[in-house]
């Protein structure tokens, strides 16, 4: 396996692997370094300002498992965002989770308007790792936000083929990194005018 990586992914490796898994070839096993780009920078900065924002709303100081049971006890809505989380091979930090009585909404804020399916594998991994921190009574439902207008742009209940897509995912990205699968690039040369790895990639597809 490459070098400094644990048996646990990070659950955004699940977004690199739907739009090129490719990149984790470059970046984890072959050690290519890249800057960020402008729009990687720009979310960051609009990330933690949305949490400042809550951050000045909330009054309440509880661990998780305190708000499940006091959502389920007391039928409230309770709202946390920047939520550490671990699952059996995937760890992350989730943007918000609204946890109702009847459901538990996993929400992750992307730009733009479109819900591409390499956003749906990142969400649908903290979905699976909130179930098998917590195991709630509660469905969970996964949902894309757009990042700068607040609007729930695509949810789903997390289920079993969910669930099992991921698991391939997680399957693919960890023989990636063992070398005894091989990443797959993109083919699309949109994608690959916009990559941070353009200049090394030897897979690269242009027009």
């Amino acid at each position: 396996m490459a070098e400094n990586i644990d048996s646990k992914i990070p659950i955004s490796w699940l977004h690199t692997q739907g739009y090129c898994e490719y990149q984790i070839q470059l970046e984890y096993v072959q050690k290519i370094k890249s800057k960020p780009t402008k729009a990687m920078q720009l979310g960051k900065k609009i990330h933690e300002k949305l949490e400042e924002d809550h951050k000045e709303k909330a009054d309440l100081k509880l661990s998780t498992e305190g708000a499940l049971s006091k959502v389920k006890e007391e039928k409230v809505t309770l709202i946390c965002r920047e939520l550490p989380i671990e699952g059996t091979n995937i760890y992350g930090i989730i943007d918000e989770v609204q946890l109702n009585p009847d459901q538990i909404r996993i929400i992750d804020d992307k730009p733009g308007q479109i819900a591409y399916i390499s956003m749906k594998k990142q969400v649908w991994g903290y979905c699976l790792a909130f179930q098998e921190k917590f195991n709630p009574d509660q469905a969970i439902i996964a949902c894309l936000r757009n990042r700068d207008t607040q609007e729930v742009i695509w949810e789903k209940n997390f289920s079993t083929e969910d669930n099992e897509l991921v698991q391939k995912a997680i399957d693919r990205i960890m023989g990636i990194l063992n070398q005894t699968k091989e990443a797959i690039p993109t083919g699309n040369p949109n994608k690959c005018q916009k990559c941070r790895f353009q200049t090394q990639c030897t897979r690269k597809t242009l027009v």
